[in-house]
Parts: structure tokens; C-alpha cells; sequence
């Protein structure tokens, strides 16, 4: 680094390249290199990429007859979907596939938990293919016996967390006195898990339910198991990683007893918003919590018509309101794609993506340098990942 030029601004010129220049920088001397994998600069960086906004999906798509998982990063916006970069993910399931709990500010989690007892996670940088193996939560199997967990992923007070909810089941009387739940909380700044007081808590979460992260608050789909009337009655419950507290929220009144439906909760714009499948109807409502934590304010902003577009594996929604989704049958798209959906036209747009998806997932996803040298003093198995992944995004 030349001394004719401080520090500060040469973080500044540094800050204004694109991702892979920033990289490129790091191997051509020792001084840039300390510079950026300095944990000042990761986090300047990752600030100014959350101010600009530039929204990214990063799906997942596993086709089944090529038996291959294939990770892509799209433009979303109003205009396009235009693929932006491919990546590759080195690490496969014990029981199938991994399943992606979510993402925040860059990272992914994902978590082979498709099998009792198998309880690997992964935390993923695709944009610098670096990979972080999790230590083993404190609850398992072995120590604890069988039970049913939900993992929720966010990012605040500049640090990436992990909350684990665990149901125990071999519990005597669990069935009318349904025991506190174990918590686990995971810190990337401290690389270990800890225990969480979570006191008399009556609800529960379903098993491996995803989750929806919004403004600090990771929530899931799940149930009372007696509402004081002698039904199961469903909620969402939450866990706030701010107070590190549990608590629930109300679903619609329509919803409460609505047993065989298929439930799931995700964010719409910036609200909470829950995706309904009734179970007498051929239908699927949208359901969107105009002021968070009002029960009253639910409204079902959109119903989808499924003699249409018949009952998809999964929806997400995009920036400019459509919803993406890969239907099981429909008269505009057979073979089993990815399609855009606007729910106010009725329109379904196929994208250009690979046909007979077998197993879809998409988040939301940005480009950061988290992981490049750790963060805050990271703790854990930093790896290399996806070697033949290309660090480069395709020209728009």
C-alpha cells in the first residue's frame, strides 16, 4: 500500500469495486490483503451493500433425472429475471437433500436434518464459495431422546445467529402437559451454542417448519395443543433474538381449526404473511399481517385459483409482487418449471430455468465478504467451497 495515500482512503476506492475486484485486490499485496479481510472493512462493505438494495433470489433446483443440485443467483426487480451467477455447493445429504432453514446478509444456512438423528449445518458464502461447518448443538439423540426441532436464521447486533427449538417427545403426560421447550442459540462471533431460558411455554412448532425472519424476529408455523376448550388450535410462535424471548402470535380466526390444511409462513414486502391451503377448497390464500401483531389487522390480500395453477410444492414472493412457484400441473407450464405468477392478472410467466424440478427452494440473497477471514473473531471450520463454482457475475 502506497504511504503517499492513507489508509482510510483506500478503503474508500477499494469499497467502490465490484465483489470479485475487492478479491481480486486481496493477492496483490500483503497490506490490501489485511485490509480487506479486516473485520472493519467486511462490515463497512456488508452496510453499504444493505443501503443499495439490490435485491438478488438465490434458488436451488435439484433435477432429478440429471440427480444434480443446481444453485443460481437472479436479478429481481420489476424488468427481469436474468440469471446473475452460478454456484456450486460441495457438501450433499445423508437422507436425501439439504434442507435451506434461510438467509441473511449474505449467508445460508442450510441443515441435513431430514434423518433423526443427523444434525449437520452448513453456513454458506456463495459469493467467495467459503463454507462454515456448525459444532453439534447441545441437544441430541443421544443425550435426550426423541424429539422434533425447528431452526430459525437472522442477523442482528452485527452478528448471525441461530435459534434451535427442541420438543422433547419421550416425555410422560406430554400429550395433555406439554413440557418447555429446549432453546439453543448459536453466535458465528463466538463459533458455540448456549442454552436459552424459555420458562413455561405451552406452544409448539412443527417439525422442521420454515421460517419467516422479519425486523429481528424469526417465526414459524405451530399449534396449542389444548386452547382451554380441548382443541388443537394453530398460531405462529416467534423467537425474538433482540430479548432472546419466545412468544406467538395469532393466525386468522378461519385458520385456528383448520387441521388438514397446508401451512406456512413467509414475509411479504415488509409484513408477516401466512399461505393457506384450506382443506375443503381447492384454493390457496394469502393472508398478510398489515401491523405486526395485531391479529385483527389479517388480511387476505390474494386467493389463488388452483384448477389454474394447481397446488404448488412451494411459493415466494418477489420484489414486484408476483409469486414464484413450481406447480404440480398446470395448462401454461406442464413439465414441472419454475413460473412467475401475478396473482392480480392471473398471469403465469415460464422462467428460463431447468425443467422436472424435483426439489426448489429460493431466498432472497446479496453479495457480501462475511467469512472471507472471519467476522468478529469466527470461531469454527472455515472451508473452501464448490472449487469449479464461477466467482464471476454475468454482465447484465
Amino acid at each position: 500500500m502506497s504511504d503517499y495515500v492513507a489508509p482510510d482512503v483506500w478503503t474508500e476506492i477499494l469499497m467502490r469495486l465490484q465483489l470479485k475486484n475487492i478479491l481480486q485486490c486481496t493477492v496483490v499485496c500483503k497490506s490490501w490483503y489485511s485490509l480487506i479481510t479486516s473485520p472493519n472493512f467486511i462490515a463497512t462493505h456488508l452496510n453499504r451493500t444493505i443501503a443499495k438494495n439490490e435485491r438478488r433470489l438465490l434458488i436451488r433446483e435439484s433435477v432429478e433425472k440429471a440427480g444434480k443440485e443446481h444453485y443460481s443467483a437472479h436479478w429481481d426487480n420489476k424488468v427481469t429475471f436474468d440469471e446473475y451467477a452460478k454456484f456450486d455447493f460441495n457438501y450433499s445429504s445423508n437422507s436425501g437433500y439439504l434442507r435451506i432453514v434461510g438467509s441473511s446478509n449474505g449467508l445460508v444456512l442450510f441443515s441435513d436434518d431430514s434423518v433423526c438423528g443427523t444434525r449437520i449445518m452448513y453456513l454458506w458464502n456463495p459469493s467467495i464459495r467459503k463454507s462454515v461447518i456448525l459444532p453439534q448443538p447441545t441437544v441430541s439423540y443421544m443425550s435426550h431422546g426423541a424429539f422434533m426441532h425447528a431452526l430459525g436464521f437472522g442477523f442482528h447486533a452485527n452478528d448471525y445467529k441461530i435459534v434451535r427449538v427442541v420438543h422433547l417427545l419421550q416425555v410422560p403426560g406430554y400429550s395433555t402437559n406439554v413440557p418447555p421447550p429446549l432453546v439453543e442459540l448459536y453466535e458465528l462471533s463466538t463459533g458455540s451454542w448456549r442454552r436459552i431460558t424459555a420458562g413455561e411455554f405451552p406452544y409448539v412448532i412443527n417439525e422442521c417448519a420454515s421460517q419467516a425472519f422479519l425486523n429481528g424476529v424469526v417465526h414459524w408455523f405451530g399449534f396449542n395443543p389444548d386452547d382451554c376448550k380441548g382443541r388443537i388450535s394453530h398460531l405462529i410462535v416467534s423467537f425474538n433474538l433482540r430479548n432472546e424471548a419466545l412468544g406467538a402470535l395469532m393466525v386468522p380466526a378461519c385458520v385456528q381449526q383448520d387441521w388438514d390444511c397446508h401451512m406456512r409462513v413467509a414475509v411479504y414486502g415488509e409484513s408477516l404473511s401466512l399461505i393457506h391451503k384450506p382443506s375443503n377448497e381447492n384454493s390457496c390464500n394469502i393472508w398478510v399481517m398489515k401491523e405486526y401483531g395485531e391479529a385483527k389487522s389479517w388480511t387476505k390480500q390474494y386467493t389463488i385459483d388452483l384448477n389454474q395453477v394447481n397446488f404448488a410444492r412451494k411459493y415466494f414472493f418477489r420484489e414486484n409482487g408476483d409469486i414464484l412457484m413450481v406447480p404440480t400441473r398446470s395448462p401454461y407450464c406442464a413439465d414441472g418449471s419454475l413460473v412467475s405468477y401475478d396473482p392480480n392478472s392471473k398471469q403465469i410467466n415460464k422462467l428460463q430455468t431447468h425443467e422436472q424440478v424435483e426439489v426448489f427452494y429460493v431466498v432472497t440473497y446479496m453479495e457480501s465478504l462475511v467469512l472471507l477471514e472471519g467476522l468478529n473473531g469466527v470461531l469454527g471450520r472455515v472451508e473452501n467451497c464448490g472449487k469449479g463454482a464461477s466467482l464471476l457475475p454475468k454482465k447484465r
